[in-house]
């Protein structure tokens, strides 16, 4: 049996260093499912405690103790928290400000734009690793939702404190209440270091465990056991080690504040519509128990003076007591037919002379709630009442506006450290945009933009960001719709308005009509 001569390459593994990592692809494999099986609804992993919050615990509120917590209010966290209770309670009972909360809350605009920074064709492998790991933290944090709940919240109490807790890469947002938190005396790079006092913490997690039949709890048994899931690694620490207040991660911490005048804590817009709230409780409250007197039915019978005798010094009870008995009995009946003794003066009604509160006075106090509010009347002509006349809420809008934009600050710091988390340079980092909530003016952006671009021959990227489009982003859709020959597959379908028609129609040249003739070269020439 002959073999046949055949040469053979052979390969030595060199020995690995410290730094490489051998990874069979069982191993591999292995973890790739594991963090596939994470992904699966991870939103589901991690979760965020409601804590107990004290009530007002007063209905009447003075204009004077207005004036005590306007004082300094943003430097003075119980004021702002006492602030914070009388608001609650009046967006609850009072008609105008609960609805102007509603109203913001219903009509929040959750669309959102991101960009993403232009890069080379060698990165963009990298640039769509990047958005997809942005658009799963977008979706991981429910955007939306935050938006619907962290803009109204900051405009009824001034400030929306944040922390982005992550495990295992799936994140979430969790609000901390003001007493909870607390921020700092201190800010790095602009941004307000925040704090939590444990103390407050651990008072407000004292609740009534739920449990099952058996006995088990259906949560958590033990408060260790709460903070160690339920908040960040930071806050365990500092409760393992007995801290009274621990120090939040800038990176991960953000607070939204409204009318803060550069210091610690923001102010609700609403404060301000509270004083005319209160004259117009005093007003209705006038009202009501003026209607309550005009309510209660007063008689007098009014008796002669005759009957006390000359000298007037007679009781003469039998006489009162008889003129009683016989109106009452009259008045018994459904149609009252009274016939009065010969000593009996006159029967008549005793009506309160008190008025209700002048409707100027209630007007002027409601126009003033609203102003302060951000809502305003358009009246066009002299004499418009209040039910006809336009109202416009551009200011509330602006209001609106400013607390998102520091929404998408804090939405790009986070941004930047998701993507330093999975080891990509914040270079590639996009930014977002919220869409503003006034819509009432996009007509007129529109026409803007038209003469801007027609006429004053403005660049796309001036007339695009009107519309609040970015030209980056509309450059790299266009360059990719001409290297994928766009213009070519969507051709205009063949209709009146696209096609030119057929070239003989129209009167025929060779008509041998003179006259026609010398009228088609005088409509041709012209």
């Amino acid at each position: 049996m002959s073999t046949s001569n055949e040469d053979f390459e052979v390969v030595y593994a060199s020995k690995p260093d410290d730094n490489t990592v051998v990874l069979t692809s069982q191993e591999k494999g292995k973890a790739w499912l594991e963090q596939a099986m994470f992904q699966f609804g991870n939103n589901y992993n991690q979760y965020s405690p409601y804590l107990s919050e004290s009530s007002l615990n007063q209905t009447h509120i003075s204009p004077e103790e207005l004036d005590m917590l306007a004082d300094n209010a943003q430097n003075d966290l119980e004021k702002i928290k006492k602030i914070n209770s009388i608001v609650r309670y009046y967006i609850n009972k009072d008609d105008l400000i609960g609805l102007v909360y509603e109203t913001i809350e219903s009509n929040i605009n959750t669309d959102y734009r991101i960009s993403f920074p232009e890069v080379s064709n060698s990165s963009a492998e990298i640039s769509q690793k990047v958005k997809e790991i942005i658009e799963r933290f977008n979706s991981q944090i429910n955007l939306k939702y935050l938006m619907r709940k962290a803009i109204p919240l900051a405009y009824s109490e001034g400030n929306y404190p944040m922390y982005l807790r992550s495990k295992n890469n799936s994140y979430i947002v969790d609000y901390y209440p003001l007493g909870v938190l607390e921020v700092s005396d201190y800010e790095i790079d602009g941004e307000p270091v925040l704090l939590v006092n444990m103390s407050e913490l651990k008072s407000r997690l004292q609740k009534t465990n739920k449990k099952s039949r058996k006995g088990k709890s259906l949560f958590f048994d033990k408060i260790d056991d709460e903070i160690k899931n339920n908040y960040p690694e930071e806050i365990y620490k500092g409760f393992q080690e007995k801290d009274a207040y621990v120090k939040l991660d800038i990176k991960k911490s953000g607070i939204i504040r409204l009318n803060n005048m550069n210091r610690k804590y923001g102010l609700t817009s609403i404060f301000r519509a509270l004083k005319s709230s209160l004259m117009l409780e005093t007003f209705e409250r006038t009202d009501r128990i003026n209607a309550k007197a005009k309510a209660k039915k007063i008689i007098f019978q009014k008796l002669h003076k005759e009957i006390l005798g000359s000298e007037y010094n007679k009781q003469a009870f039998e006489e009162m007591a008889y003129a009683h008995t016989n109106l009452m009995a009259a008045w018994k009946n459904e149609t009252v037919v009274y016939t009065g003794a010969a000593f009996v003066e006159d029967v008549k009604y005793v009506e309160p002379k008190t008025e209700n509160i002048n409707i100027e006075n209630v007007n002027y106090h409601r126009n003033k709630q609203m102003t302060s509010l951000g809502i305003n009347f358009l009246n066009v002509g002299s004499g418009q009442s209040y039910t006809t006349a336009s109202i416009s809420i551009t200011e509330l809008m602006k209001t609106i506006n400013k607390i998102s934009e520091q929404l998408e600050d804090i939405l790009e710091k986070w941004y930047k450290f998701v993507l330093e988390s999975n080891g990509i340079s914040i270079e590639y980092c996009p930014s977002i945009r919220l869409i503003d909530s006034e819509e009432l003016n996009k007509e007129l952006k529109l026409k803007l933009a038209e003469l801007l671009y027609s006429k004053f021959n403005s660049s796309y990227e001036t007339a695009y960001g009107l519309l609040g489009i970015n030209v980056e982003d509309e450059k790299q859709r266009r360059i990719k719709e001409n290297n994928d020959n766009y213009d070519s597959i969507f051709t205009p379908r063949l209709t009146a308005y696209t096609n030119s028609g057929d070239k003989s129609a129209g009167r025929p040249v060779n008509n041998k009509d003179p006259d026609k003739q010398l009228q088609d070269q005088d409509r041709r020439n012209t």
